[in-house]
């Protein structure tokens, strides 16, 4: 239980790096810019922990052995996941960029528990898992589906984008939910070969931060990351260094005690919850909406149903 209440702490992380990140993207201009800057503030924070804890930094020839070596470039592919999710929202529409993806990361996270991929406990598909997903999918209606359906439709707002290219876009949202899965297995196994999750996450946020430095320098974007350092914004939008390192050190040290599956919903029931609850509220300029009964049945849906694909 304990294990499980951290991952749905995990969750609620997610919405306030989302928000940070979104300020932080308004300030500097292009989603790599920001998320550069981004990656930064996660590898210095890491960094310094390692530093205090006396943590390694760097890994051993034995860790560099022990460790597939794709899982060190797990930030990269985060990176690239991230840049997909920020095209799904314009290609097409904020429901099917939501909901897709989410969708496919619920599936395939069952799916690497059940086959053991990416060096994870294998947990068999039974019956307590299916339900419980099931419960989650209805919950999902509930809280995210309905409403937004809703909306669309007193808005009369469409996707854009049709044809070939919609179905190429959906596609992408279908791997998209696949590779944020994937990045948390990678993570998790990253993490067991290092022997140390404070030192896997580090390293690999360092690695994903020079790739796009690089990528940033080449280009001619690199004078747009002082824009980030102006004392006239929000000082909140350094939170989403911060969140993103935290939750992947959380995805890392979790997993082996919860499973890829479980971890992911806990993640997704943390991370819609208070996103209602900033959007009540009106939070970090969260646009205020009241929250219905079906959203927060949907909740306590989810909720159960993490419960039962935990036992």
């Amino acid at each position: 239980m304990f294990f499980l209440i951290i991952a749905l702490a995990m969750g609620l992380l997610v919405p306030l790096q989302t928000a940070a990140n979104s300020r932080l993207r308004g300030v500097v201009g292009p989603a790599y810019v920001s998320t550069l800057v981004s990656f930064t503030v996660s590898t210095l924070a890491l960094l310094l922990v390692s530093l205090i804890a006396g943590i390694p930094i760097m890994p051993t020839s034995q860790m560099l052995d022990a460790a597939p070596s794709w899982s060190w470039f797990v930030g990269i592919i985060a990176v690239i996941t991230i840049t997909i999710a920020i095209h799904l929202f314009k290609e097409i529409g904020q429901l099917q960029a939501i909901v897709i993806p989410m969708f496919s990361q619920l599936i395939f996270s069952l799916l690497i528990d059940h086959f053991g991929w990416f060096g994870a406990h294998v947990i068999p598909l039974g019956i307590n898992r299916i339900v419980g997903a099931l419960l989650l999918i209805v919950g999902v209606i509930l809280v995210v589906i309905l409403p937004r359906l809703g909306a669309q439709q007193k808005a009369a707002t469409t996707p854009t984008t049709g044809g070939s290219r919609q179905a190429f876009w959906q596609l992408m949202a279908i791997l998209s939910g696949c590779m944020s899965a994937s990045i948390t297995g990678a993570y998790a196994q990253l993490s067991a070969a290092v022997g140390n999750p404070v030192q896997a996450t580090t390293v690999a946020f360092f690695v994903a931060t020079v790739v796009l430095l690089i990528f940033c320098t080449c280009m001619g974007k690199t004078q747009l990351i002082g824009k980030a350092f102006s004392r006239e914004y929000p000082w909140w939008m350094w939170m989403g260094g911060l969140c993103g390192a935290t939750i992947v050190f959380g995805n890392a040290w979790l997993v082996a005690h919860v499973g890829v599956g479980v971890f992911t919903m806990s993640l997704l029931v943390g991370q819609l919850a208070l996103s209602m609850l900033m959007e009540r509220n009106g939070w970090l300029g969260a646009p205020r909406k009241s929250i219905s009964w079906q959203q927060i049945v949907g909740i306590l849906l989810m909720l159960a149903g993490v419960a039962l694909i935990r036992l």
